[in-house]
């Protein structure tokens, strides 16, 4: 028992597990830094992000502008409601995927505009 707290007291398996711990959080920060010059070497003034930004913006108010008009159809029962039931059940199963990718392009686009403020101050 007494080699057992030697180990975790002198800091064998700790040290080694933070030591492991510190080198994967740097190297995530250093590729993130990376990626980041990366981006505003290519984008150097924003216009590409802005640009991104605004048309998944649009292509997912259309989204949402289709579910609501099918929603409104099935609702109401307007046009044929099996088919609308179809695409309905087909247009709300991929809401979450489509919501979370327009959320990560979005707040990319913001994150970098961000890191090149806190960088030119």
């Amino acid at each position: 028992m007494n080699w057992l707290t030697s180990i975790f007291s002198g800091g064998g398996v700790i040290k080694s597990i933070e030591n492991i711990a510190s080198e994967w959080i740097e190297t995530d920060l250093e590729s993130a830094e990376a990626k980041v010059l990366m981006v505003k070497t290519l984008d150097p003034n924003g216009k590409m992000r802005r640009d991104l930004s605004n048309r998944v913006t649009a292509l997912y108010t259309l989204y949402i502008v289709t579910a609501l008009i099918l929603l409104i159809c099935e609702s109401f029962g307007l046009g044929d409601i099996n088919q609308i039931a179809v695409a309905t059940t087909k247009v709300t199963e991929l809401f979450f995927p489509i919501t979370t990718l327009f959320g990560v392009i979005v707040s990319a686009s913001f994150g970098v505009n961000y890191a090149n403020a806190k960088q030119d101050k």
